[in-house]
């Protein structure tokens, strides 16, 4: 997995707002971030991550789970 290393979470943030595909998609890599200086005390994002997708999931009483 390719990692992207920053100097300051401005640098990150600007890359970040420059890069991802929607507004969805910034605010998972901003989290990431966010987690990966937290407990790694360095702002880097792994890459491989920008593929994925947020799916929300709505909990029907009535029957099954569905996803939105």
């Amino acid at each position: 997995m390719k990692k992207k290393s920053f100097h300051s979470r401005l640098e990150a943030i600007d890359w970040i707002a420059d890069n991802a595909e929607n507004e969805g998609q910034f605010e998972v890599l901003r989290e990431q971030l966010n987690f990966n200086y937290i407990y790694h005390n360095v702002y880097f994002l792994d890459l491989g991550e920008m593929d994925a997708e947020v799916v929300m999931q709505e909990r029907n009483t009535n029957g099954p789970d569905r996803f939105l």
